[in-house]
């Protein structure tokens, strides 16, 4: 008969196994991820000469963004590459977000054009109203390339550059192990590939912006290695970009029209599951698109509250990974100290500072490449714990109904 610190001990091991398995997995992912990164840069300078560069339509929804919209529009009229327009689709704003685009249209350096959203159209198309209005200006860009981004978006100059770059990759260079060799397939200046960019959160005191960040970072992390691995799974609409004739192919957004979000993780998912187009991470910080954290828990809890509604519509296995990757961290942050009180042993501890020093590697590997944040690494084992409780939290939300309005 097993002990209590025996049997304490095994479902420590049992959790640190997982962990490593897991954090071991992401590692590979990432590796590949890279490699990709690398290709693109020999694609890019392989297609310096090309007379002409790829057009981009960048779509932006916007709902009452009078406020946060100016800050976006001139980042985007910073943008070095040409051609590009930007298509700002204003949902049924009760504020200037229609004026505003209007008064900057006459000044702005490329084409800027405002569809607007008739009160009840997005009941009447069946869809929630960000995707209705996401497909509206996907319908209004003239370009074959969409580039999408929300209206709190900041992206660098470099971002649409970088986009297009990446939009070369040809179906078997994406997840390459051949980073030397150019595709045989990358077809002109689009090969068709969605590209999935990182989203960071900018910095800003408080203890509630590190964390938001560090979950940011980690959850980056994991969607890299998942496209890495050829299986992505998630996705940030406001670093998004896929021809438009793949949204004629999927249908629009009719594939989630239950979830109020997923216009960016269901839609790549979707896109995996059909075997439509290659999948590829953009792992370049140039390419990153920053916004505001949320100020204040208040904002945080509706914003998560909103990403559980597309939660609940992954598929089985992507639930069952992430489920247990984020069980098996919470025992050992749970499990070690309560070994040591309860059963006298101190192995506990051991196994997690093992799975800490593992992880840590990876973080840090991943901060290097996309952006330096030295206030993560310092505090990584206390942000790490507090993870492990919020994961728990949020598998309630998951079980919680879902909000009908954004």
């Amino acid at each position: 008969m097993l002990t209590p610190p025996t049997v304490w001990f095994v479902a420590l091991a049992a959790a640190f196994v997982v962990q490593s398995l897991g954090w071991a997995w992401v590692a590979a992912g990432l590796r590949r991820v890279r490699a990709d990164a690398a290709l693109a840069d020999a694609v890019g300078e392989a297609g310096e000469d090309e007379p002409s560069a790829l057009a981009l339509s960048v779509v932006v929804a916007a709902h009452d963004e009078v406020e946060r919209l100016p800050a976006l529009l001139d980042a985007l009229s910073a943008q070095t590459h040409r051609p590009f327009e930007v298509v700002v689709v204003d949902d049924r704003s009760a504020d200037a977000t229609a004026e505003t685009v209007r008064q900057r249209a006459a000044r702005f350096p490329v084409p800027l054009r405002l569809v607007q959203v008739a009160e009840g159209a997005p009941e009447a198309a069946g869809l929630p109203p960000k995707k209705h209005a996401l497909e509206r200006g996907a319908e209004a860009a003239a370009h074959a390339r969409l580039a999408f981004t929300d209206a709190d978006g900041r992206p660098g100059p470099q971002w649409l550059a970088t986009l297009a770059r990446w939009s070369r990759l040809g179906p078997l260079a994406v997840a390459s192990d051949a980073p030397d060799a150019l595709p045989t397939d990358a077809a002109g200046p689009d090969a068709g590939a969605v590209l999935v960019g990182y989203g960071p959160y900018q910095e800003a005191p408080g203890w509630l912006n590190r964390f938001v960040r560090y979950e940011t970072v980690q959850t980056a992390v994991l969607a890299a290695a998942g496209v890495g691995h050829g299986r992505p799974w998630h996705a940030v609409g406001r670093n998004l970009s896929y021809p438009a004739a793949l949204l004629d192919g999927l249908g629009g957004f009719s594939h989630s029209a239950r979830s109020l979000s997923g216009d960016d993780d269901l839609l790549v998912q979707e896109v995996a599951r059909r075997d439509l187009a290659p999948v590829a991470y953009v792992w370049d910080e140039e390419a990153s698109v920053p916004s505001p954290a949320p100020p204040d828990a208040a904002a945080f809890w509706r914003q998560k509250r909103r990403h559980a509604s597309a939660g609940t519509h992954y598929p089985a296995g992507v639930l069952v990974a992430l489920g247990l990757f984020h069980t098996s961290n919470l025992a050992l942050w749970v499990g070690a100290p309560l070994a040591h009180a309860v059963a006298g042993s101190p192995l506990g501890w051991g196994l997690l500072a093992g799975k800490l020093i593992l992880q840590r590697t990876v973080l840090l590997g991943a901060l290097d490449d996309l952006g330096d944040a030295p206030d993560l690494r310092l505090w990584q084992p206390v942000l790490d714990a507090l993870s492990a409780g919020y994961h728990a939290a949020l598998a309630v939300l998951g079980v919680l109904p879902t909000p009908r309005r954004w």
